[in-house]
């Protein structure tokens, strides 16, 4: 691969994960409420999540998901339900102290953190068949693709942890301001309101 094509991939990648989406809300919302420690648990999760789809995309899992509509309304339906049951919790969630002085007595299992965003990266369907449209677009036949693949895989991870640790650096601040409980359930139904409306377009789309 070129200098100049991985430039492109890198600007590309670059512009898709610092949109907002399901992995950068739960990443601000994990350091509001529980602080940047904690948040690099949802930073990991999603990590490993899309490390497992690139590698199921490149195995040719991506093409088989798209050739087959039933298997994708199945995973696509499933994803979509569990964003909108944590746009529920989201919304029903109870005001605590969210002030930074606050974390330490905060109760959360670093696990259930990582395995709730691993099953939310894991969930999204899409994933599978945006990788199985991207690689393709920076490979070059004439040379061995395992080099590329495994290339392209690890920039991504690298710049999905670089960005979603920045959002989570981010969260303390937020959350000196969210100490307030009329504050903190402001942010928590849009929240909600965020994850509900990500289930329903995913389920819709």
């Amino acid at each position: 691969m070129s200098l100049e094509l991985y430039l492109i991939y890198l600007a590309t990648i670059v512009v898709l994960l610092a949109a907002p989406g399901p992995m950068t809300l739960m990443t601000l919302s994990t350091s509001v409420r529980y602080g940047h420690g904690k948040a690099l648990y949802t930073v990991f999760g999603s990590n490993l999540a899309g490390l497992i789809v690139m590698a199921l995309s490149a195995a040719g899992v991506g093409t088989l998901v798209s050739k087959q509509p039933m298997l994708f309304e199945m995973i696509k339906i499933g994803g979509a339900a569990y964003l909108i049951w944590l746009g529920i919790n989201a919304w029903r969630a109870k005001t605590n102290d969210l002030s930074c002085d606050s974390f330490a007595e905060q109760e959360c299992q670093p696990l259930k953190l990582f395995l709730k965003t691993l099953t939310v990266g894991l969930s999204n369907p899409k994933g599978l068949v945006f990788f199985a449209a991207l690689f393709p677009q920076f490979l070059r036949p004439a040379e061995p693709l395992a080099p590329q693949l495994t290339l392209l895989c690890l920039t991504f991870t690298a710049v999905d942890f670089i960005i979603l640790n920045l959002v989570a650096m981010g969260g303390c601040r937020l959350a000196n301001r969210l100490a307030h409980p009329t504050s903190q359930r402001r942010f928590n139904r849009v929240c909600a309101i965020v994850f509900l409306a990500l289930g329903g377009s995913m389920a819709l789309a």
